[in-house]
Order: structure tokens, then sequence, then C-alpha cells
């Protein structure tokens, strides 16, 4: 096959891996804010074929106590991984209990790190941040190990993106921050390194992890208004290597392109980055709970295809994290998979497989009346409030 396009411009290969794993699969189900979310992710990348198409498969990985040890508080990641035998052994019958966890912990402990609220102790919870962390590890040293100046390697890890938790609290829903860790690895190869996150809440802990690092660039697009978690993220905090993009309701897909274009490729051409990263929570659909923006499945890929395209052959590592309506996050992710394989055939009905039954409200079909269209919400995200934010982070850059 010709290198080379019909203009004899030569085309650069791009080869995909994917973290996938059963167990760690399985691991993952027991997240008490996604209960079962990664099943239906990886079953429906299977169902399409998409695992198949990948260059390469990345297996288990459970990241020792040192690795996690590498940015993590050394007593944080102990009491992470310390044994709660009974605890483990009663998985059913605590899932829906939580509060009967704590006659087992230290409940002083548990508030020192953050372990209560939205972030409780569950059951396997130090299998669970091994295997979490462990992926993007792995995933990070996979692009180390197939670095090419003529091929691009993206590696696809729907288990990671953990942004919220920092070096000795969790936070968010978030137990280990495999981003960090990952850019910990990263740097053993690649010597700048940008971080975009485009969840719908603000990627505090990754950006605290690296604040203050001139190799690290990290952009975070989120929304930002008064009392929405996690508070942090306002424009006027950036600065030379973190810079803050806060949005209004019903960001758009056309508002995000335009960010995406406008704000964000002149900071990664500008910064020159070895490697790019990016957390894409999917929690800004406007299908999810959140019912924050207003983004489409289509809208969400298209961004992938773009910045993979316009950055190549720099190497990517794409990243999970929120989403909230599990089947369209299973839908969203399957859709940003198939994207990035560079294949665009038309998906209809969802094909047969084990959690089939799931998307038995949706008539058993990938588009729906409330998927196939952005939803009748007001972007409040105006030009002149788009043109505010362009002016003042490039001009901060120049």
């Amino acid at each position: 096959m010709s290198q080379y396009d019909s203009d004899n411009e030569k085309v650069i290969e791009r080869r995909v891996w994917l973290n996938d794993s059963e167990r760690v699969t399985k691991i993952c189900d027991l997240l008490p804010s996604n209960k079962g979310r990664q099943s239906l992710i990886s079953s429906l990348l299977s169902a399409y074929g998409l695992r198949e198409r990948c260059y390469g498969i990345i297996g288990e990985y459970r990241a020792s106590r040192q690795e996690l040890a590498s940015y993590h508080d050394e007593n944080f990641v102990d009491f992470l991984l310390q044994d709660r035998l009974r605890l483990d052994r009663t998985v059913t019958s605590l899932a829906s209990n939580h509060d009967t966890i704590n006659d087992e912990i230290s409940i002083s402990e548990s508030q020192r790190y953050g372990l209560v609220h939205d972030c409780y102790i569950f059951p396997f919870i130090g299998e669970y941040v091994r295997a979490v962390g462990g992926s993007s590890i792995a995933s990070a040293k996979t692009l180390i190990r197939e670095a090419s100046s003529s091929i691009q390697n993206v590696v696809v890890n729907w288990y990671g993106g953990r942004h919220h938790c920092t070096k000795s609290r969790a936070a968010g829903y978030c137990y280990i921050n495999d981003v960090v860790l990952a850019i910990g690895v990263l740097r053993k190869k690649f010597r700048r390194i940008f971080y975009l996150d485009l969840d719908l809440h603000h990627g505090d802990g990754v950006e605290s992890g690296y604040e203050h690092s001139k190799n690290v660039f990290t952009c975070s697009i989120h929304r930002y208004d008064l009392g929405f978690y996690p508070g942090t993220g306002r424009m006027a905090d950036s600065k030379s290597k973190k810079v803050n993009i806060p949005t209004r309701r019903g960001l758009s897909d056309n508002s995000l392109l335009y960010i995406i274009k406008n704000i964000v490729v002149p900071l990664i051409m500008g910064f020159e980055p070895e490697v790019i990263i990016i957390q894409a929570g999917c929690d800004g659909l406007g299908t999810d709970t959140h019912k924050e923006w207003n983004l489409t499945i289509k809208g969400f890929s298209q961004v992938l295809d773009f910045l993979l395209k316009e950055f190549e052959p720099i190497p990517f590592l794409i990243l999970g994290g929120g989403g909230y309506n599990h089947t369209e996050t299973a839908k969203c992710w399957a859709h940003a998979t198939r994207t990035i394989l560079g294949h665009n055939e038309e998906w209809d009905l969802i094909p047969e497989h084990s959690l089939l039954d799931e998307y038995e409200d949706d008539g058993y079909q990938f588009w729906t009346g409330i998927n196939s269209a952005p939803m009748k919400k007001k972007d409040e995200n105006d030009m002149p409030y788009l043109e505010e934010m362009k002016s003042y982070i490039l001009n901060m850059h120049r």
C-alpha cells in the first residue's frame, strides 16, 4: 500500500492501542459513581469489532505500591491498599449500603484522605487503584516503547482519566490520579507534555500535580460557576503553563470546536509538545445527567479526530473520565474509538451482545431521538464571550 495520497503527500500511519482486560473491567464496574459502566463500554467495543481492529491490546497491569507512591503520599497509598478482608468478601451486601463499611475503617483517617461522601471506601478499593493506576502507567509505557517519528501511536484507555484526586486526598469520585502517574512515566522519554481536559469538570488534580512544571502544560475546558464542582478553574488563575477555559451553560459542538481551533491549537503549537494527553470525559453530552453542556456524540468525536490529524505524528494518550448516563457514555466512547481508528461506517442497530438488553429503552438503536442531535438548550457561550477568552488567554502567551 502506498504511503502517499493522491496529492503525493506522505500519509502518516496511525497505530491504535486499546487498554482492555476482562478483570480490570470487572474491577472498574465496582466504582460506586459508575457501577457497571465499564462492562457496557468494553462489551460495546467488542460488539462493534473495534477491539480486533486495534493494532495492539494492552492487558492488565497492576501498579505497585512504589509506582503509586511515585506521586501520591505514601501514607495515603498504604491506607488505600490496606487489607479489608471482610469488606472485600461482602461486596454484594455492601454494594447498596456504604454506611455499614465504617465499622471496619478509621473514620478520622478516612476523612483525612478524602475517603468519605462522594469517595467512600468500597469493596476491592485496593485492587481498583492498582488497576486504574496501572492502566495508565502501562499506556504510557506503550507510547515510550513504540515511539516513532514516522508513525502516530495512539493509546486509548477508557479505564483512566481520574483527574480530581490530589497527592494525598481522593476527590470527585477519583481515588487515584492515574493521569499524573502516566505523565510521570512519559517524562522519562518525552520532554514536553501537553494535557488537555475535555471533562465537564475542571481538571484540578492534574493541574495541581504539575502546576510548577515548565515542561508539562495543562489546559482544562470546563463548566465554571458559583457552586459548581470543584469550584476551581477561573480564567484569571491561568499562568504560562496552566490554562483554564471556563465555559457557561449549554456549550455546543460548534463552540467547543471554536475553542479547540482558536485557543487550544495555538497553545499546543506554541508549546511544541512531544506527546499529547486528552482526558475525554463525556459528562458534557447533552444526554448526561448533569445537563450542563449540550455536546453530541458526533461533535465529541469530531474534536478528537481534528486534534489527532492536526498534530500527527505526535503520539496521543486518550483517557476516559466522567459520564453518568452509562449507555450514552458507552456509545460515545465506542464512536470515539471508531473515529480514532479511522473508520466511518454508519451504525444503526446495536449488535447482539451480552448487554444488549441495557439498550431496550433505545429500541436497540445506536442513534435515538435524544442523541442524534443537540438538545433544545441555549448556548450561553456566545461569540463575544468566546472571543473574550481567546483574547485573554492568547495575549498571556504572546
